[in-house]
């Protein structure tokens, strides 16, 4: 691959996203309570209060995010005197190196030019890409660092003995920081370690393991001397209580309840009961007026009851959890661009559902706009999993422990949200899902081809 093809879809890109953020800039960022809460994060630690989300004191120190992406604020607005629209900027740059990265990678695992540049040149026009690269989310930073810890383990597998030693070490601090943007990817060193061990490269991997766990010690330490316990992030326990209960219990007693509702709310509350039950004193202290260990210790005591309600309820956790997550690839972008280019909330249109309006009120009365949006969306994304899917096939055989490990962690970052998840948990998986639709798009295209010069010379 060229420097010139690099160079022009990183230009392309850019100009996509750069291009979005104008059109939106005297909105951007979108202050919802997320964006705020890295925005204060980073806003203390410049000032030296800590980690904390607090706006006022006692700054207490929060145990659910972790540093990575308010590190990434904290240096951006020190450099520009805390303007989170240039932080922006930045990740429309960081972004289109993404797709740079993702066609590289693909070459480097297909050896194809064509399905190469088709994988880039697809993420750099994924709208969904353009959307949360112009808020203060991390999904967007977090995309960047995962395909860069995929790419750079191709590298190491693919790499020279002299130079795979320091790529390992490189390898171990790229994925342990990865952590450290968002703890949901916990589980991608296993990942990264498994296609190591399958390559028969052991002392590299003990040299990645070594780096990871040093980028993660400091971060670690931290949480023991505040909370008590080795811990990367309370979310784990905080999700179990706030997400799966819930979700479980209304599954349960064949509810069909929205996340967050005051509904939902209520069934959270019975998990706060179970708790307070068993620890009065914990729960009838102002959450505010609770040391950090005392915080740990209300989280610890809300997962166990939520736990114990999960294993009353073993089938509706699952199908809850398997429900979600499959509903999470419905496709969502129709309802942002509606709304965008009408002015009109696209729920506000249909309040019972678009299917719903169709089939009881018919086309005729359906905006031409709704529905163009609606089955572009819906039939990119059958292309996008389908393609995905076939893709993985057909890039099997380059190498077998590397594709395996992307299905499987494709699969446990989509999954892993259940109840909850939508099309802002999956952003950052896929610039890695592109690699696969591409060669998946490449492949049908030649076997079309292939058919049509068949029969071409039958007659």
């Amino acid at each position: 691959m060229s420097v010139r093809s690099y160079s022009f879809l990183f230009l392309f890109g850019l100009v996509l996203r750069l291009g979005f953020l104008a059109w939106n800039w005297h909105t951007a960022p979108d202050w919802n309570i997320d964006a705020l809460g890295y925005h204060h994060l980073a806003v203390n630690l410049l000032a030296r209060r800590g980690f904390s989300l607090n706006t006022a004191p006692p700054f207490q120190p929060d145990g659910i995010r972790t540093p990575g992406y308010p590190l990434f604020l904290v240096l951006v607005y020190a450099l520009t005197n805390v303007t989170p629209r240039a932080v922006l900027i930045l990740q429309a740059l960081l972004d289109a190196i993404t797709a740079v990265v993702v066609a590289d990678m693909t070459w480097r695992l297909a050896r194809a030019r064509g399905v190469a540049l088709l994988a880039g040149f697809l993420y750099a026009l994924l709208p969904l890409a353009w959307r949360y690269a112009a808020e203060l989310y991390v999904e967007s930073f977090l995309a960047f660092w995962l395909t860069f810890t995929f790419w750079l383990t191709l590298w190491v597998v693919q790499t020279t003995e002299r130079r795979r030693m320091s790529g390992a070490l490189a390898l171990g601090v790229v994925t342990g920081f990865s952590l450290l943007v968002k703890p949901n990817v916990l589980l991608l060193p296993l990942f990264v370690a498994g296609i190591l061990l399958a390559h028969r490269l052991f002392r590299h991997m003990l040299v990645f393991t070594a780096a990871c766990m040093l980028v993660l010690t400091p971060w670690v330490a931290r949480n023991v001397l505040v909370f008590g316990h080795p811990t990367l992030s309370l979310a784990f326990m905080n999700n179990l209580a706030r997400v799966s209960a819930p979700a479980t219990l209304a599954w349960a007693q064949h509810e069909t309840i929205a996340p967050w509702t005051p509904r939902w709310e209520a069934l959270f509350s019975q998990v706060v009961n179970v708790a307070a039950r068993e620890y009065p004193a914990l729960f009838a202290t102002p959450e505010a007026d609770l040391s950090p260990r005392q915080v740990y210790q209300r989280q610890a005591a809300l997962a166990d009851a939520a736990q114990a309600i999960i294993r009353a309820h073993p089938r509706a956790f699952l199908i809850s959890h398997l429900a979600g997550a499959l509903r999470g690839w419905q496709p969502l972008e129709q309802r942002f661009w509606y709304a965008r280019l009408t002015g009109v909330g696209w729920e506000a249109t249909f309040p019972d559902g678009f299917i719903y309006h169709l089939m009881t009120k018919g086309w005729q009365q359906t905006p031409v706009l709704a529905s163009t949006l609606f089955f572009f969306f819906l039939t990119w994304r059958l292309i996008q999993l389908v393609g995905a899917g076939l893709g993985a096939i057909w890039l099997y055989p380059r190498d077998r422990a590397f594709v395996l490990a992307l299905v499987l962690f494709i699969f446990y970052v989509t999954t892993l949200p259940g109840p909850i998840a939508y099309d802002r948990f999956h952003m950052p998986i896929m610039p890695l899902l592109h690699v696969f639709s591409a060669a998946g798009l490449v492949g049908l295209w030649r076997m079309a081809r292939s058919i049509r010069q068949r029969m071409s010379t039958a007659k």
